[in-house]
């Protein structure tokens, strides 16, 4: 069920009518595990099956590793548990992709029974990684492992969060349900799902648009319409991501739930470092947390250091989709990373008082994130080729009235393209959006909502777009 769409409206509302007559947080819970399944259930009913036996799965790993802590035990179920999360991550994600390198190298076409038949489950990299971070947190003492079932089937499931993240740790979240809550519709939380509505529907899925029609055929198009793609592109999936982030944290803090924030203005990041920061900080944490410091972190050695990174980032950037080009773009920036620190760049961007270092700073950090991003975007090496050619090889074609696309068309991507720079830096220097609007008294704030509503509307696309990270 897509946040965007006619589906999930009816669903809400009949979500929060429920919960208007059901208050007691014993019938809540149940309420939303039950509606968690039902918005899992629209894609494919029988992936549910999957869902509950990972949560099953984990709510004993982690009751056996609790019981097993002074003992071989305890670590050999933490071995077993994340043997079989990763196999599952592997079995359904994975196996597509080592077969076809698999075929590759050999000269092959060998295909399974499980490439032919077997489909991505939805949001199974978001909720295998929230069930490993529960089993390793109670093997280090950190948490205790949940004494309630439902309460556990409800942390694995709750729909705002389930598909496409943030990733919230079960130390976040299951504190949470301990505590009466009542359904508030606020101004701020309501003006997030609005703002993430906004962003999806009018930005991301027009620029979409823009940018599948170009990359599809490059040859075709001159320099000039590549690098209006490639900044497109990299407008879209910050709006869609971001934007879906937006949705689930307004409806989680409307429902009475605090989800952690997973963007802050990545786009002015003046640092590969600093993007890192900034971006899908769920998974960046995550990353750092479980998988860069256990291998040492940046204690050892320089050398440890540098290898640290390129491995967290590699599979960092296979966790994002089983495909090469993933892995390469993990990897370069993983590269970026590791020279980021050798010469240690952020200690003199953000030490130098010159805004004229930082803004050349802020200049290259983007320019290396967009062409990243062209890399992340084609998984076709032909046009990828293509693609990049015309990106640094600029060729100073201007004419582009007969290149197929049309000038209201390229107008109106551009439009939004400025729109967009215009409103993120004004977040950035000023304050967000929807803390802008919650100022304002009812009468104009409605007027505004009205104006946005039918903006969307008049951008609304021909079909509903699934959010891009629905296939990670």
């Amino acid at each position: 069920m897509l946040f965007n769409s006619i589906d999930f409206l009816v669903f809400i509302i009949c979500l929060f009518a429920i919960l208007f007559i059901f208050k007691k947080n014993e019938q809540q819970k149940w309420i939303y595990l039950i509606a968690s399944y039902v918005f899992y259930m629209w894609w494919n009913p029988a992936l549910i099956l999957l869902l509950i036996f990972s949560t099953t799965l984990n709510y004993f790993v982690g009751k056996f590793i609790a019981n097993n802590l002074d003992n071989i035990y305890g670590k050999r179920w933490l071995i077993v548990g994340i043997i079989i999360n990763l196999g599952m991550l592997g079995f359904f994600k994975y196996d597509i992709f080592f077969e076809n390198s698999f075929n590759f190298i050999s000269g092959t076409s060998h295909h399974s029974w499980v490439s032919q038949h077997i489909v991505l489950p939805v949001g199974i990299s978001f909720y295998t990684f929230q069930a490993l971070s529960y089993i390793i947190d109670i093997y280090h003492k950190k948490i205790k492992p949940v004494q309630s079932p439902l309460d556990f089937f409800v942390y694995k499931s709750f729909f705002p969060q389930l598909v496409a993240g943030p990733i919230v740790r079960a130390s976040d979240f299951l504190p949470q349900l301990q505590k009466e809550r009542k359904i508030r519709f606020e101004t701020i939380p309501v003006l997030l799902v609005l703002k993430g509505l906004f962003k999806k529907i009018v930005i991301a899925d027009n620029l979409g648009m823009f940018t599948d029609t170009v990359y599809a055929k490059p040859e075709n198009y001159p320099s000039l319409i590549i690098w209006i793609a490639t900044i497109s592109f990299t407008i879209q999936i910050y709006c869609d991501f971001s934007g879906y982030t937006d949705i689930a944290i307004g409806i989680a803090k409307i429902l009475g739930f605090e989800f952690p924030k997973n963007f802050n203005k990545p786009y002015f990041a003046l640092t590969i470092s600093d993007f890192w920061k900034r971006w899908h900080i769920s998974l960046s944490s995550w990353l750092r947390d479980y998988l860069y410091i256990p291998l040492g972190g940046n204690k050892i050695s320089k050398l440890i250091t540098y290898r640290n990174l390129m491995i967290t980032m590699l599979l960092g950037g296979l966790w994002h989709g089983a495909s090469w080009n993933f892995v390469i773009w993990g990897g370069l920036h993983g590269s970026l990373l590791c020279i980021n620190r050798w010469l240690k760049v952020d200690a003199i961007i953000f030490n130098s008082k010159s805004k004229i270092v930082k803004l050349f700073s802020w200049f290259i950090t983007m320019f290396l994130v967009n062409i990243l991003w062209v890399i992340f975007r084609i998984t076709d090496i032909g046009k990828l080729k293509i693609v990049l050619g015309k990106f640094f090889l600029f060729d100073f074609n201007f004419h582009i009235s007969d290149i197929g696309i049309g000038n209201l068309y390229l107008f109106s991507n551009l439009s939004l393209i400025i729109a967009f720079a215009g409103i993120h830096f004004y977040s950035y220097r000023k304050k967000e959006i929807e803390n802008v609007f919650s100022t304002f008294n009812n009468s104009i704030l409605f007027m505004l909502i009205f104006i946005a509503t039918v903006v969307c509307y008049f951008f609304l696309p021909s079909k509903e777009v699934p959010f891009i990270y629905f296939q990670f």
